[in-house]
């Protein structure tokens, strides 16, 4: 093999194992692109050798067990939040969506920022080589970067609230106490799937009002 022969080679050997990586995980997400409307729930079991379908564009189906619960009351519709630390700027939050293609969205009957109470925030996150900043799919892929101490800045109705993270955790989707609100604090809760691409597990980071 002749020394000009042998780079190419490689270059090609290379390429086809990187395409036998992407190929795979390329053809889920465009699969979901073209069909969003329900997701497969690989941790379902099978009903009479179908497996059973969720859609998890609707936050209410992220974790088992959720109660009932009743819109929050705001002035505004929307706000913006920002992790410095994992490149996470002005990403936008609705407040009582219920469609997660859209945007970030806090969850229903939590409370605002900046007032006592739990503000859980849902956002989806996808493969990392499909992460695109202010895409809705893929949202909170950074956000399982997040360390202890980092700063979360949200932007509601014209005011900015600071806060740190104070906890990170993975939980199974029988977890529903992060939702829990105790209203002798200002916390934030923020939730995405782990690991990136699946809907296996949640990974949840709790953070405090500090200014």
């Amino acid at each position: 093999m002749s020394k000009k022969t042998a780079p190419l080679l490689l270059v090609f050997l290379g390429s086809i194992l990187i395409l036998a990586v992407v190929a795979p995980l390329s053809y889920g997400q465009i699969k979901y692109w073209l069909a969003p409307q329900a997701l497969l729930d690989p941790t379902s079991t099978s009903i009479l050798g179908q497996q059973t379908i969720v859609d998890y564009t609707e936050p209410a189906n992220w974790f088992n067990t959720i109660p009932p619960v009743t819109n929050t009351l705001s002035k505004v519709s929307f706000y913006t939040i920002s992790i410095p630390k994992v490149g996470m700027r002005d990403e936008v939050v609705e407040i009582n969506g219920d469609n997660l293609k859209k945007s970030a969205l806090q969850y229903p009957g939590t409370a605002l920022p900046g007032t006592f109470g739990n503000t859980v925030i849902f956002g989806h996150s996808t493969t990392p080589f499909l992460y695109k900043p202010h895409d809705p799919l893929s949202v909170f892929n950074p956000l399982v970067k997040v360390k202890i101490g980092d700063e979360i800045i949200i932007n509601y109705d014209g005011i900015t609230y600071r806060y740190i993270v104070r906890h990170t955790a993975e939980v199974d989707p029988e977890k529903v106490e992060v939702l829990a609100q105790s209203y002798d604090k200002y916390e934030l809760t923020l939730v995405t799937c782990t690991p990136l691409g699946t809907y296996l597990r949640r990974f949840v980071a709790r953070a405090e009002l500090v200014n």
